[in-house]
């Protein structure tokens, strides 16, 4: 067996559902989500590259999984065209922060794909301005203004649940904190 078949299961065994999960914060729903993962670890293993560590390997599906997302032309046709065909959505965590998770995910749906690939870079997966910038291909002013933008977007979506009080970017950070606190 060559290297990779044991880097490709631990991956898919270990480390498939941080992958949905990073992937359905980009695309904003759950079989989105699935297929991005799927066709990114397609793409990935399909092709010769020397992928010997599962990091290696987990970090190169997260930068296609993106590259996917990105590059979506129709993205908005293929969503409408999917909504007949879901039944309900995923069933919300049953805790006090439930509303606030909900809102976030409707809040991240509404912005334009870049706008919403940098908050996720950025708030959730922590990277900073530069390295959202290098991980997308862009300026790091492009990524200021795309974070200013969606930003105040969510204050006015999310001014609810305090997120219109600030005028710094630390309120999604906030909301994403107390989440991972349960």
């Amino acid at each position: 067996m060559r290297a990779w078949h044991g880097v490709l299961d631990t991956l898919v065994r270990e480390r498939r559902s941080r992958l949905v999960g990073y992937a359905y914060l980009l695309a904003g729903d759950r079989p989105t989500a699935e297929d991005l993962v799927h066709d990114a670890i397609i793409r990935t293993f399909s092709r010769a590259r020397r992928l010997d560590h599962v990091n290696e390997a987990e970090a190169y599906v997260r930068r296609t999984i993106l590259t996917q997302f990105l590059n979506r032309r129709d993205h908005a046709a293929m969503a409408r065209s999917k909504l007949p065909l879901l039944v309900e959505r995923d069933a919300p965590p049953a805790d006090e922060h439930a509303g606030e998770h909900d809102a976030v995910v409707v809040a991240l749906r509404r912005l334009p794909p870049r706008q919403r690939a940098c908050v996720v870079l950025r708030h959730v997966e922590g990277l900073t301005t530069a390295e959202t910038a290098d991980r997308m291909g862009v300026s790091e002013g492009a990524v200021k203004r795309y974070l200013h933008d969606a930003l105040a977007a969510m204050r006015e979506t999310l001014g609810g649940f305090g997120f219109g009080d600030r005028d710094d970017d630390e309120d999604l950070t906030a909301v994403e904190t107390r989440r991972r606190a349960r």
